[in-house]
């Protein structure tokens, strides 16, 4: 009998788990370096409990950079956005999706018992889609939730 693959289901499944957050105090040039060292397009800003204060994306600073004379004086509580929208970590990964694309947003933050667990991006989900479509081209067929 062959193995029977799973597919992921849950946000905990696909989510990135390393997370590399940002403190509101912080200067506006740190935030700009990590993004560039790191090749992200996203970074959580989280208070000292890594509690969640908000999200700086790539487009945020880009923004500020094109807006603000003096970046000296720019810190990461000035560019975040703290109207966030998130997830759990047992969230479908539809539910989450569809919540990315209503929302034309490119990540979630995941947060368990008020903390930050995870962050789950489009790179994320897409991967969790080109392996389920590698799979299906292959032969494999989803296994079916039991009912």
């Amino acid at each position: 009998m062959a193995a029977q693959t799973t597919y992921p289901r849950q946000v905990k499944e696909v989510m990135t788990r390393d997370v590399v957050a940002l403190r509101p105090q912080q200067p506006f040039a740190q935030a700009l370096a990590l993004l560039a060292q790191h090749r992200f397009r996203h970074l959580l800003v989280t208070d000292d409990d890594a509690r969640l204060a908000g999200v700086i994306s790539d487009r945020d600073l880009l923004r500020c950079m094109s807006r603000e004379a003096d970046l000296e004086r720019v810190t990461v509580a000035d560019i975040m956005g703290a109207a966030v929208v998130t997830v759990q970590p047992d969230t479908s990964l539809s539910e989450a999706a569809a919540q990315m694309l209503s929302r034309r947003i490119n990540c979630l933050p995941v947060i368990e018992h008020d903390k930050v667990c995870g962050i789950l991006t489009s790179t994320d989900l897409l991967q969790a889609f080109h392996n389920l479509q590698t799979s299906i081209e292959q032969g494999g067929v989803p296994d079916a939730p039991q009912e």
